[in-house]
């Protein structure tokens, strides 16, 4: 491991919270979008039959509640179609693993290890021994994010196949 000198500690520093806030914000501009999108895929289930209802009920659900509610509705139109039930199966899982990331990223607090190249995202009290630690890199990042536009994009397909 080589020396770093403190200005080259500062500067990898900035450098790093700077390119993590950068991905971070679009990462949250990719959740927001991605729960619309969610949100109305649900309240249009039935081709809109229940518009109103449906609105009013998902308007301030959060996006846990609207998997479930996704995993519900596809589960009784497509009893009979196994094809269908194991797309939507298969992208509720990779979206409740966005989900969860989601949730320690804009719950825990953030770090930087400018020597290691990584920002650690930390979630839970110092004082607890739950607490726990998410070292990323950049590249982890973004690698995230990039997930977050893939899954936007399954749901797209995954709606046109089999809407609910």
């Amino acid at each position: 491991m080589r020396s770093w000198t403190g200005i080259e500690i500062a500067a990898e520093r900035e450098r790093l919270e700077r390119e993590a806030a950068s991905i971070l914000g679009h990462m949250l501009f990719e959740y927001s979008r991605l729960d619309m999108d969610l949100g109305l895929m649900l309240v249009w289930a039935d081709d809109g039959k229940r518009l109103e209802k449906l609105t009013t009920e998902h308007n301030e659900s959060n996006f846990y509640y609207k998997l479930r509610f996704l995993e519900k509705e596809a589960s009784i139109k497509y009893a009979n179609s196994p094809d269908a039930l194991t797309a939507h199966a298969g992208w509720l899982v990779d979206a409740h693993k966005v989900r969860e990331c989601r949730n320690k990223l804009v719950h825990g607090r953030w770090g930087i290890e400018p020597t290691r190249r990584q920002v650690v995202n930390v979630v839970g009290l110092p004082t607890s021994p739950e607490q726990t630690a998410y070292p990323y890199t950049i590249r982890d990042l973004q690698a995230e994010l990039d997930g977050i536009k893939a899954l936007r994009a399954s749901l797209d397909a995954l709606r046109k196949a089999w809407p609910i």
